[in-house]
């Protein structure tokens, strides 16, 4: 088998180049073509001399040319197309993002739907797409692991952010998945190849800057709404509430359960009452949050006023939702006033509830459509609490009368 010699192989090299062909990966392909046919035309008896020429003139004239010109004519139109598709989607998930924020400060239907829609298009079209050109037309190892870092850190964080505003699971890990990325992986890369480049310009320190300081911000807006430690208060408030409120169910049932049936039976009226208000207080809360939460499922819903109730808290209710004619806000406050009459006539002593009646006002008029929810979730329960308080000493008051 006859073998071309190092210095055959650099005179073919030499000869493709000068037909004009400039793209490295496109050379080694001819240089190792030709060598090929010489090889095949020297097995049959040719000399390399006039082998090499027949296997030159067999491109013609402007073939090897017309070879890189195809070449990079394809090269060309195929990233031509990715980036006119990487320009739509990425203009229709910018435009679907942000009229996703405006239906969400304007309290309009839809607004998660297009959330979804945005970054699901942002994050596994649009991204991808501008990684794939960005190897394209840069080639080089360490170019192409700084750019599929910085993509999938990117990715990570917009799917953190949406799952976030969806209030799914996993919404914290994805984020400082994608912040680990792009701080300890992309960024000195990112430096590393314009130093040795010699390209670490203003232009390039710009965007850096602007990067890391926007996703700071981004990460203190999403982690840190409000002061932890205020927050936690509130939380572990509302989460005794509830503890508290399910504590006073239990027991008014016991005792109620050991009370001899005496001739008036007023107690049993007053727990009818103190359990309708149970039942509606709850309806209100769970209808408050699912104002604004529709795309969650009931039973999840509930799972999370009660056991993940923070995520929802600062979230904006729509009070239309719990103005309902029947087991509304009024029925609500009529029954705990009609609750505080019984009260009063069979202790004689006044209930003293504890009630917030600028906030009640402003769930009760129909000129206010929209309130913090964790605020309406603090209001209603406190007052359900109270009441199956109330009707815990009412209940042990009628076990002594009776007994």
């Amino acid at each position: 088998m006859v073998e071309l010699t190092e210095q055959n192989i650099s005179e073919i090299e030499v000869l493709v180049e000068a037909r004009g062909v400039e793209m490295k990966e496109l050379s080694y392909d001819l240089v190792d073509h030709v060598c090929c046919m010489i090889e095949e035309k020297m097995e049959s008896g040719k000399t390399y001399t006039s082998a090499l020429e027949e296997s030159i003139a067999s491109f013609g004239k402007k073939g090897i040319r017309q070879i890189q010109e195809e070449t990079t004519f394809l090269l060309t139109k195929n990233i031509l197309a990715m980036r006119k598709t990487m320009h739509i989607t990425g203009i229709t998930s910018a435009t679907l993002l942000l009229l996703g924020s405006i239906f969400k400060v304007q309290h309009w239907p839809g607004a998660g739907l297009m959330y979804v829609l945005g970054g699901v298009s942002l994050c596994l079209l649009f991204m991808p797409l501008f990684l794939a050109v960005r190897i394209k037309e840069k080639p080089g190892k360490l170019s192409t692991i700084s750019n599929i870092a910085g993509i999938l850190g990117g990715i990570a964080v917009c799917l953190g952010v949406l799952f976030k505003i969806m209030h799914w699971p996993w919404a914290n890990i994805l984020m400082n998945v994608g912040g680990i990325l792009l701080i300890f992986f992309f960024l000195p890369l990112y430096i590393y190849s314009s130093i040795k480049t010699k390209q670490l310009k203003t232009s390039t320190l710009v965007p850096i800057i602007v990067a890391v300081a926007g996703f700071s911000l981004l990460f203190s807006l999403v982690k840190l709404r409000n002061s932890q430690n205020v927050t936690d208060a509130i939380i572990n408030i509302q989460y005794t509430i509830y503890d508290d409120t399910e504590s006073a169910l239990k027991t008014n049932n016991n005792i109620l359960t050991s009370i001899t049936t005496d001739s008036t039976n007023t107690h049993q009226k007053a727990s009818e009452i103190a359990k309708e208000i149970n039942t509606i207080a709850n309806n209100l809360i769970f209808l408050m949050a699912q104002s604004l939460h529709q795309e969650i499922p009931k039973e999840e819903l509930e799972k999370t006023i009660r056991l993940n109730y923070h995520s929802l808290s600062n979230d904006m209710g729509d009070l239309t939702f719990i103005r309902k004619d029947k087991g509304g806000i009024s029925e609500l406050v009529t029954l705990i006033n009609k609750y505080e009459s019984i009260y009063k006539s069979t202790t004689g002593i006044s209930a003293n509830l504890m009630l917030n009646n600028k906030n009640i006002e402003s769930y009760i008029n129909p000129k206010n459509t929209h309130f913090p929810l964790g605020i309406v979730t603090h209001d209603i329960s406190l007052l359900n609490l109270q009441i199956q308080r109330l009707h815990t000493g009412l209940l042990q008051y009628h076990k002594g009368k009776v007994s």
